[in-house]
């Protein structure tokens, strides 16, 4: 009876250290593609102001994201753009300032592939 609990005992505390482990590691590797906080990914553009952008993240739920022409960096591929170059339907990922008390873009990119095919660059 005693060594029927003993194994009970120990092949549950090996199935729980496995499932964390298991947990731990997918958590780490999901982080890359995950919408955090400060953080939103493939959001699609549905406003676009002089003041504030409106996105829709994957998710569903709609943000409106402060905006500025000074602090805000937008860039294609890696190239730095102008805000006028942000435009409805766009897919862009969402990096808020953690250290401003509303939300405000920090840095907002987007990749080539995900921009409308006739653009008109000013």
């Amino acid at each position: 009876m005693k060594q029927r609990n003993l194994v009970k005992i120990l092949t549950t505390a090996l199935l729980l250290t496995l499932f964390s482990y298991t947990a731990a590691r997918a958590s780490n590797l999901g982080d890359a593609n995950e919408d955090t906080d400060t953080r939103m990914i493939d959001a699609k553009v549905v406003e676009v102001t002089d003041a504030r952008i409106s996105i829709v993240a994957r998710t569903g739920v709609e943000h409106v994201i402060a905006i500025d022409r000074t602090d805000t960096k937008v860039t294609i591929d890696g190239l730095v753009v102008s805000l006028q170059d942000l435009r409805e339907g766009d897919v862009v990922t969402v990096e808020l300032d953690a250290d401003n008390p509303m939300k405000f873009a920090k840095n907002i990119t987007m990749r080539s592939d995900q921009t409308q095919v006739a653009r008109n660059r000013r």
